[in-house]
């Protein structure tokens, strides 16, 4: 996906004005910056949430969201949740049901398929978002900020079970993140957003496979650096 000369603006700011970014199909595209910079309007730009100008080259049809609010019915039990994103596209009520009893068993959420998402844990009402973004037939999956409310163990474990998904599926993720651990341990690539209107401050690409990548390893420490002196200036 190329975006050529975007522009997006609200009554009190203008947020990009003659903004370029490649995002590498079927890649984790990571992207960070200040709070404000325009990262999530970017994503909802791409969602078609919000007006735009200037062109993205294969925008995609069809997009699966996952926000910072999970955004679950909660009237309804997880089966039912994930069986509702299903009905668009899959009218076989048998395939529905195995579509999800598998995605369920990756997640390792089957036991929570009867419950209702009012009585699960955060982390498990994200593993639920996640199942029901991976199961949506979308070309992108849009992440904004999903993990920003869990703890550092929960957040490690959820992020293992996303790079497994992804190593499944390789759909284009577009992750928005202000966690210099998430970026490391998810990105392909990264993107530093800055300044008012937006631009791409630095890019850079983390060549070592997810499934390998652990926090302590030293070859990570160079793109640490880097994203500390980007961000903060030190």
């Amino acid at each position: 996906m190329q975006i050529k000369n975007l522009s997006v603006s609200y009554p009190d700011k203008t947020v990009f004005d003659g903004f370029d970014l490649q995002v590498e199909e079927g890649k984790i595209n990571v992207i960070m910056g200040a709070s404000g910079v325009g990262k999530t309007t970017l994503l909802n730009a791409i969602a078609g949430l919000v007006p735009y100008g200037g062109e993205i080259e294969n925008k995609p049809e069809r997009v699966s969201y996952i926000f910072q609010n999970d955004r679950l019915i909660d009237a309804i039990s997880v089966y039912k949740n994930l069986d509702l994103i299903l009905r668009a596209f899959v009218n076989d009520k048998n395939e529905r049901k195995k579509r999800v009893e598998n995605m369920l068993e990756t997640l390792e959420i089957s036991s929570l398929k009867n419950k209702l998402p009012t009585n699960l844990s955060g982390g498990e009402r994200q593993r639920v978002a996640l199942a029901r973004a991976f199961l949506f037939e979308s070309d992108v999956l849009l992440m904004d900020e999903p993990f920003k409310a869990l703890d550092v163990a929960l957040k490690s474990r959820i992020i293992s079970l996303l790079i497994k998904l992804h190593s499944m599926d390789k759909r284009t993720i577009i992750f928005v993140t202000h966690a210099i651990d998430e970026c490391l341990m998810t990105a392909d690539v990264c993107h530093v957003f800055c300044g008012s209107p937006a631009s791409v401050q630095k890019s850079f690409e983390i060549p070592y496979k997810q499934e390998e990548r652990k926090l302590a390893n030293e070859n990570l420490n160079p793109f640490r650096l880097e994203l500390i002196r980007t961000l903060y200036g030190e």
